[in-house]
């Protein structure tokens, strides 16, 4: 699964991505990466055509469905952010992250 950009930027996916590509109006092309946390699945991420990342989550604390949020500054945050989704939705059953630095420092000096 990949997501594709076309000369304006506009962001195509599957199915229309394969015809896209065949009349060669693909430009730049970037594959979904799947991401597992404590073997359940999170959602799936992307690098975006202006350097950014989006992710793309089943799991909605809103209950809208699917929702794909672009604009994260790496793949890092992405990652978080499908964590976050998921532990708002079932906070018993989904584990926590390691702490960063600075959260383990401010949690220490409270």
């Amino acid at each position: 699964m990949s997501c594709g950009y076309d000369h304006q930027g506009n962001d195509w996916k599957e199915p229309e991505l394969t015809s896209m590509r065949k009349r060669g109006l693909i430009v730049k092309e970037y594959p979904y990466k799947t991401i597992l946390f404590e073997n359940i699945l999170l959602g799936y991420v992307h690098e975006c055509l202006d350097d950014t990342w989006s992710a793309h989550s089943p799991y909605n604390a809103l209950s809208v469905g699917d929702m794909e949020i672009s604009g994260f500054i790496n793949e890092f945050y992405a990652v978080r952010y499908l964590h976050q989704v998921i532990k708002a939705n079932y906070p018993e059953e989904i584990g926590d992250l390691p702490c960063l630095p600075w959260e383990h420092l401010q949690t220490n000096d409270v």
